[in-house]
């Protein structure tokens, strides 16, 4: 197969995409052809460069990544998309907000048989914005990507401004020495957690029970007792924000 992109690479003096063809819509730039009995789409690619682009974009990260294939899925999957490389990492560009969702990883790697994430850079009209956010996900060890918790494999920019604030609570020293992390080591993991899961179920004392199977007045016992140790109290917006960022970099940079 590659012998034949490089073959019509080398006829047309054009860049090239091949991949199979599924009975999905054809731009103006592509072509329907038939190989062994198959079918499969040509796409001459547009000169690509972040200078000139718009709209809504995505990175598609796979340790040890078969790009052509990943790419032809992702043809396959969506209509009217640019795909380039931008730092080693695959990027979707499209006019539109697409239908890329938490569901979408799974989708992939039921074809790949890789763990894949997609991170959602929103929709960005300026080069410096799509940089920026690009070195963010950079800056993410590979290994806490993928051996972490914290990440689903779909990540948003809430999910990479939280990373961000919680990286700097662990590694800004002045910032850190204001935490009482004393305290929060001689903490139960499962208090921390109900602390959290409590935050991320709206401070709902009803969604928060029913999310961790515990009668109510447990749960009010062990918001009672982080009050207690950490003069937090998770109702109260600001100590709910305070403790949710410092219990996160806590369990995650130990």
């Amino acid at each position: 197969m590659q012998n034949l992109i490089q073959f019509i690479e080398g006829k047309t003096n054009k860049k090239i995409n091949f991949f199979e063809y599924n009975n999905q819509s054809i731009s103006k730039n592509q072509n329907v052809v038939t190989f062994n009995d198959k079918a499969y789409v040509i796409e001459f690619i547009e000169d690509i460069t972040i200078d000139n682009i718009k709209g809504y974009f995505y990175i598609f990260y796979q340790q040890d990544c078969e790009l052509d294939n990943l790419k032809g899925i992702l043809y396959n999957l969506y209509d009217n998309i640019k795909l380039f490389l931008y730092e080693n990492l695959l990027i979707l560009n499209s006019d539109y907000k697409l239908d890329i969702n938490f569901h979408t990883p799974e989708i992939i790697e039921s074809e790949t048989y890789r763990n894949t994430y997609i991170i959602n850079l929103g929709e960005i009209y300026d080069i410096n914005i799509f940089k920026s956010r690009v070195s963010i996900f950079n800056e993410i060890p590979k290994d806490f990507l993928i051996n972490n918790t914290f990440f689903k494999n779909y990540i948003t920019l809430n999910d990479l401004i939280i990373y961000k604030s919680i990286y700097f609570i662990k590694h800004d020293r002045p910032f850190y020495d204001l935490i009482d992390f004393e305290s929060i080591k001689t903490m139960d993991i499962n208090l921390l957690n109900t602390g959290i899961c409590f935050i991320e179920n709206d401070q709902n004392i009803s969604k928060t029970s029913s999310s961790l199977f515990l009668h109510r007045n447990t749960l009010i016992y062990r918001l009672d007792k982080i009050k207690e140790i950490l003069n937090l109290d998770l109702k109260n917006f600001k100590d709910a924000l305070i403790f949710y960022l410092t219990i996160k970099s806590y369990i995650n940079f130990k």
